[in-house]
Formats: structure tokens, C-alpha cells, sequence
């Protein structure tokens, strides 16, 4: 997974990036609550991993900011010193998933990481139904108005992953990162040719009621026409 950490202790940030790294996970951190606000803006993620007692913005004020920045909001956890019963129950109140206090214990902490990200993919069906598209995961198939579609490996991974995630802005990192891997030898430019290719592929426009845009600096959303994101909505106004 992609995890975007809030931590301005540098000692705890390394020993919990590093465990999350080995753990097969990309882990950015980030020092300050209004360069954190900022990332998510350009950057999108699977997991936020937040502390509450930061310099410039308390935890709790960033994650009240953040659920009403993103359309689809990916699972927050808390790792911080607070300890009291009424704060942990606040923060789970206002929209937080998980809280663990410092120091944090690894196994643990890696164990909730993973139980979070299988919440998260819970609602994953092996049939993909979004009209007039269907996705047949386990058959590897994408069909159009009931017709099988020519896809490379590559292309049919792209496709479905855009279809789970209906709505939501993902940055040209977390494309490469989901669907190459982090050791490929390629770079964003990949990303444009192949969403490129699958929008003349996929026929995504008007004719089938489907949009792929390019938001600038950041990444790509694919939204039914009929539907605006959040943050479309709040850009146009």
C-alpha cells in the first residue's frame, strides 16, 4: 500500500517507515500538518497514518480538513502519545479507523496496517459492473455493450483498477506503484501512454458515459459523466 505518514518526531518516522517499508510498503512522511494537507492534494494513498501532537496543526484539525478534502477517503490511523479513553473515543468518533499509542509495537502496528487494508478492498468482487462496461476479474475479461475487449496484461490491470476506484484522484505515482510495482524501470510518462491508449480502447466519453481526466500536476480521476467527485465540484465552483 501507499502510506502517507504525519510524524515531527524523525526518530519514530524512520523506525516506523522502516518497519513499513520492509513490509512491502511505500511510506512518505511528513513533518507538518499543512504540508500534509498539501500532499494529499497532489498525491493520492491507501492508508494516512496520523500523530496528534504536531507544531502547526493539531492531528484531529488535520483529519477534520482532509475528510472534508477527499471524495473517497482512504482509512486513517492514529499513532500518537495521547492515551486517554475520551480522546481515543473522539478521534474514532470524528472519522478515524484505528488509534494505537506510542511507543508503538511493530508486529502490531504492521498487523492493524494489514487489517486496515483488507477493510478496505473488502467490497472487491470478482465482477466489475459499470455500464456499459463488465469486468470479469478471474477471467481476465473486459467486455463493452457484451463484447470482449482487446487488452494487453497491462492495459486489463489499469482498466480494473480505475473501475474500483470510481471517483477518486490517483496521481501518477500510485498508478505506477500499483500497477508496474516499485522496482519498475518506468516513469510517468508510461502512465499518459497507456491511460491514452485505453481511453481510445475503452471509447471513454460521451458515447459511453464515461470520463478519464487529467487533473494537472496531480494525476488522473475516471468518473461517470453523470456524477461529479467532490473535488470536481469544488473546483468549478
Amino acid at each position: 500500500m501507499r502510506i502517507a505518514m504525519l510524524e515531527d518526531d524523525p526518530f519514530h518516522a524512520e523506525l516506523v517507515g522502516s518497519w513499513l517499508r520492509a513490509a512491502g510498503h511505500t511510506c512518505t512522511v511528513t513533518e507538518s500538518g499543512e504540508a500534509f494537507i498539501r500532499q494529499l492534494g497532489r498525491e493520492s494513498f491507501d492508508l494516512l497514518i496520523l500523530d496528534w501532537v504536531i507544531p502547526d496543526i493539531a492531528g484531529d484539525e488535520v483529519l477534520a480538513r482532509v475528510r472534508t478534502m477527499l471524495s473517497d477517503m482512504p482509512p486513517v490511523m492514529f499513532v500518537t502519545s495521547r492515551d486517554s479513553e475520551v480522546e481515543i473515543a473522539m478521534i474514532l468518533r470524528a472519522g478515524g479507523d484505528d488509534y494505537m499509542v506510542k511507543p508503538a509495537r511493530k508486529l502490531e502496528l504492521l498487523a492493524r496496517v494489514e487489517a486496515l487494508g483488507r477493510r478496505r478492498s473488502a467490497g472487491e468482487n470478482d465482477i466489475i459492473e459499470a455500464e456499459p462496461y463488465r469486468i470479469d476479474t478471474a477471467a481476465r475479461t473486459l467486455f463493452m455493450h457484451g463484447e470482449p475487449v482487446v487488452l494487453t496484461n497491462t492495459e486489463f490491470e489499469l482498466a480494473r483498477y480505475l473501475f474500483r476506484n470510481v471517483g477518486r484522484m490517483l496521481s501518477r505515482g500510485h498508478l505506477l506503484e500499483s500497477i508496474w510495482g516499485r522496482s519498475a524501470n518506468v516513469n510517468t510518462r508510461t502512465v499518459d501512454t497507456y491511460l491514452s491508449r485505453l481511453r481510445k480502447k475503452l471509447s471513454l466519453g460521451p458515447e459511453t458515459g464515461w470520463r478519464l481526466s487529467a487533473i494537472y500536476q496531480h494525476g488522473y480521476r475516471l468518473e461517470h459523466m453523470g456524477i461529479r467527485s467532490r473535488e470536481g465540484a469544488a473546483a468549478a465552483e
